[in-house]
């Protein structure tokens, strides 16, 4: 496939990507969790407990998406190019952002960033690590 032809489709994939992340987030969050669980956590680590939840319920569905679309443009990536990995990224980071600036202000900005930001940085090293393995074998 042509350099255009992927960063199309790339493109197109992000947008399914921005759509399935909604969709997985409004079922992540509607994961219910015992309590028995969570208090030994919480009581000590309450921001890196909900973090981790974050990250499982949310993140690694959303990690497992984009490895499956990264390994699909990885097969039809002829010239290697690391342009399509981002682009797969892109509408999803933009929705993000979107979102956050449609939130209203926080009570506890600490916690806000601290339960969202390891689901994007797992996201950039996966999205790193494509790109590193595509470049690699020009």
């Amino acid at each position: 496939m042509d350099r255009v032809k992927i960063t199309v489709l790339s493109v197109f994939l992000g947008l399914l990507y921005a759509y399935f992340a909604v969709y997985i987030a409004g079922i992540g969050a509607a994961i219910a969790i015992p309590a028995e669980i969570l208090t030994p956590f919480v009581k000590d680590y309450p921001i890196f407990t909900f973090a981790m939840i974050d990250l499982i319920t949310i993140g690694l569905p959303l990690i497992i998406i984009y490895c499956v679309f990264a390994l699909l443009i990885n097969h039809l990536n002829v010239s290697k190019s690391y342009f399509p990995y981002i682009a797969l990224l892109l509408p999803y980071f933009a929705l993000s952002i979107y979102f956050f600036s449609l939130m209203e202000p926080p009570q506890n900005w600490v916690y806000t960033f601290g339960t969202i930001v390891p689901r994007y940085f797992v996201l950039i090293v996966f999205a790193i690590f494509f790109i590193t393995r595509a470049t690699r074998y020009k």
